[in-house]
């Protein structure tokens, strides 16, 4: 079975130190951006099949981010997490292409 690829954006060191601990233990398989630029770096070359975006991150845009990763990868799923999870913000991440949208804090 091959193992799912997970990519991790978000700019916060103990949530990624703790949520790829969950993914890892899950023999998962999972890489981590801290910005935008990185982000969109590791999507062209690992093409993961999952994003898990924090739409604050740093550098290129969540949403623009988002957006660009639909656009040229749309068989790529993404997750948005975010503390600021108002209605506009999940109605312009589910057209933007979201798979989903959770609002932080997470079980």
């Amino acid at each position: 079975m091959e193992k799912i690829k997970i990519l991790l954006i978000d700019h916060e060191e103990d949530f990624i130190k703790n949520f790829s601990e969950r993914i890892k233990s899950r023999i998962l398989e999972l890489d981590l951006a801290v910005n935008g630029e990185q982000a969109l770096e590791l999507v062209v070359n690992v093409k993961p099949d999952v994003i898990i975006l924090n739409p604050r991150t740093p550098g290129i845009d969540g949403m623009e981010l988002l957006w660009d990763v639909k656009t040229a990868f749309p068989d790529i799923q993404v997750i948005i997490l975010s503390r600021h999870c108002s209605i506009q913000n999940r109605m312009e991440a589910l057209v933007a292409g979201a798979y989903r949208l959770f609002e932080e804090p997470v079980d």
